[in-house]
C-alpha cells in the first residue's frame, strides 16, 4: 500500500520554500508531492521563454530575504556566492516614478520640493502637526486605505497628493480600499527637504516614518536591519526555479504538473485521500498524511464545496498584460530598476530594466523591458495596439527616443492580473478564509498571499508559511503603516 503523503498544491516559490521547509525543519523522511495544474513550475516566479529572443522573467522578481536565516538560508545555498547578484545596502531596490510629468530617479516617493512657497508650506505645517498629535489619533478597528493615508500625512496632502494616485491605479476613492493597497506602491513617504537638512530630521522615528531622505543611492545607514536582495546572476529567475526543483528532487520530492484534484475524501474532519486528473486524463488516488495549500483561498473553497455565491468579488476595471520589449539600446532610466508611473494618463503600471539589476540580461538580443501595463476598457487590446502604447509611453517617459529600434515585443495575459484591494475584496477573502477554518479540517493548512492579514508580499508569504507549517503560530500583524517599506 502507498504511504501516506504530505501534499503541496501549488509550486510557486512558497511552495518550494515550504517542501524544503518541511525536509529540513519537521520530516527528512516526508512524502511529499507538488501538484501543479500549469505545465511549468514556479508560478510567478518562472520565465517565458521565446527562443532566439531569450528568457523574459513575469516582471520584476528580486527574493529578499526574510531576515529570519532558517528560511533565507534555504533558498540562498541553492547556488554559490559566485552564482548570485546580491543586492545590498542602498542598490537592494532602487525605485522611481513618474510624476508630474517627472521620472525620478533619485528617490521614489512624491517629490514636494517644487512645489511654491505658499503650497510647500502648507504641506510641511500639516505634516508636522500630524507628527505632533499622532499618538492621540484613535484609527477606526478596520481602517481603510484613506483612514491610513490622512492618519499617516494629514487630510490636504492625502487628498490633493494620494487620493489622484490611488484612483489612477484602482479608479475607487481610497475610502473603498484596504490598508493594504498603501503597500503596493511607493505611497509611504514624501519628499519635502534636501539632504543636509534630512541629516538632522532623521534622527526622529515619526519624521523618518513620513519624510524620505531625497537621494536613494547616498542614504545613511539608517535601517535596523541588513536585508539583502538575490538575482541568479545569469539572467532569468527560471534559473533558481530550476535548481529548486532539482534540489527537492534528490531530496524524494515528487512533482505533478498539468494536472488538477477532482475529489477528495474526508474521514470525519480529516483529509484521507484526493484524486489527482492528469493532462492525459487518467486520475490517481493519492492516500494523504497532510495536505497544504498555496493556489489560492478561493480555489480551495471550491475544492472543499464550501459555498461562496452569497460573497462579492469585485473586478478591475484594467485587463493587466505584461508588455515584454527588446530594444537596441539600453533604456534611459539611470541606475532604477523599475519605477511607477503615477500621472493619471498613462496606463503602465510599472516599468522594469532588467539589465539594471542583472547586467547579462542584455546581450546580442538587446536589451529588454517590461511594461506591466493596465489596459482601460475604451484601449484596444490587440497585441500591436498593446505594444505600440506602451511604447509611446515610455517615449514619455523618456526611456526611449525615436532613435531607438523595436527588436521584439509581445504581450503575455495568461498570468493573474494584479489583484483590486478594495475593501470588499479583502472582505470577501477574510470571509472565505472564516469558512475554510470553520470547516476544522484537522490536517489541512492554507497559506500563501492574503491566508494571513496583510500577507501579500514573498517576504511576508514565507515568514507565513514558515510560521504555520514549522512553529505553528499565526503571522504577527504587519499593519503599522509608517513601518511599510
Amino acid at each position: 500500500m502507498n504511504s501516506k503523503k504530505t501534499v503541496i498544491v501549488g509550486s510557486g516559490l512558497s511552495a518550494l520554500m515550504m517542501a524544503r521547509m518541511i525536509k529540513k525543519y519537521r520530516d527528512p523522511m516526508a512524502d511529499i508531492v507538488i501538484l501543479e495544474k500549469e505545465e511549468q513550475v514556479g508560478g510567478q516566479y518562472g520565465s517565458i521563454n521565446y527562443g532566439q529572443y531569450g528568457y523574459f522573467d513575469v516582471g520584476m522578481h528580486i527574493i529578499y530575504e526574510t531576515c529570519i536565516p532558517e528560511i533565507d538560508n534555504l533558498f540562498e545555498d541553492l547556488l554559490t556566492e559566485e552564482e548570485w547578484i546580491i543586492l545590498d545596502n542602498n542598490y537592494k531596490d532602487i525605485a522611481g516614478i513618474y510624476v508630474n510629468g517627472r521620472l525620478q530617479t533619485d528617490t521614489p516617493y512624491v517629490d514636494l520640493r517644487d512645489s511654491s512657497t505658499e503650497k510647500w508650506r502648507e504641506y510641511v505645517a500639516e505634516l508636522f502637526q500630524v507628527i505632533r498629535s499622532g499618538k492621540e489619533c484613535q484609527l477606526p478597528e478596520e481602517p481603510n486605505s484613506y483612514d491610513l493615508l490622512v492618519n499617516h500625512f494629514g487630510k490636504r496632502i492625502t487628498d490633493e497628493i494620494f487620493v489622484p494616485i490611488l484612483e489612477k491605479l484602482y479608479f475607487k476613492h481610497p475610502s473603498e480600499l484596504a490598508e493594504i493597497a498603501n503597500k503596493f506602491t511607493t505611497i509611504n513617504r514624501l519628499a519635502l527637504f534636501d539632504s543636509a537638512t534630512m541629516l538632522d530630521l532623521m534622527k526622529s522615528d515619526e519624521i523618518r516614518a513620513r519624510i524620505c531622505y531625497p537621494d536613494q543611492l547616498s542614504m545613511p545607514q539608517y535601517r535596523q536591519n541588513t536585508q539583502k536582495g538575490f538575482y541568479p546572476r545569469e539572467y532569468g529567475m527560471f534559473r533558481v526555479i530550476n535548481r529548486f526543483r532539482k534540489q527537492l528532487e534528490m531530496e524524494g520530492v515528487t512533482f505533478q504538473t498539468s494536472c488538477s484534484i477532482t475529489n477528495l475524501q474526508l474521514d470525519q474532519q480529516t483529509i484521507t485521500s484526493i484524486e489527482v486528473k492528469g493532462n492525459n486524463g487518467n486520475v490517481e488516488s493519492l492516500p494523504v498524511k497532510e495536505l497544504f495549500w498555496t493556489a489560492g483561498l478561493p480555489g480551495l473553497a471550491a475544492t472543499l464545496g464550501i459555498p461562496v455565491k452569497d460573497l462579492t468579488f469585485e473586478k478591475k476595471k484594467t485587463e493587466d498584460v505584461y508588455v515584454n520589449l527588446l530594444f537596441d539600446k539600453k533604456p534611459s532610466m539611470g541606475e532604477l530598476y523599475y519605477f511607477y508611473p503615477f500621472d493619471t494618463e498613462f496606463r503602465s503600471f510599472r516599468v522594469t530594466s532588467y539589465t539594471n539589476y542583472c547586467p547579462s540580461a542584455a546581450g546580442e538580443r538587446g536589451y529588454p523591458v517590461c511594461v506591466e501595463f493596465w489596459a482601460r476598457e475604451e484601449d484596444s487590446k490587440t497585441e500591436e495596439n498593446l505594444i505600440l502604447q506602451a511604447c509611446e509611453e515610455l517615449k514619455t517617459f523618456g526611456v526611449i527616443d525615436d532613435s531607438y529600434q523595436l527588436l521584439f515585443g509581445k504581450v503575455e495575459r495568461k498570468m493573474a492580473g494584479f489583484p483590486l484591494p478594495s475593501v470588499t475584496n479583502i472582505s470577501t477573502m477574510n470571509t472565505i478564509n472564516e469558512r475554510i477554518s470553520k470547516a476544522g479540517i484537522t490536517n489541512l493548512t492554507a497559506t500563501g498571499v492574503l491566508t494571513g492579514k496583510n500577507v501579500f508580499f514573498i517576504k511576508d508569504v514565507l515568514i507565513d508559511t514558515y510560521n504555520k507549517v514549522i512553529s505553528n503560530r499565526p503571522m504577527q500583524s504587519i499593519s503599522n503603516f509608517k513601518n511599510a517599506i
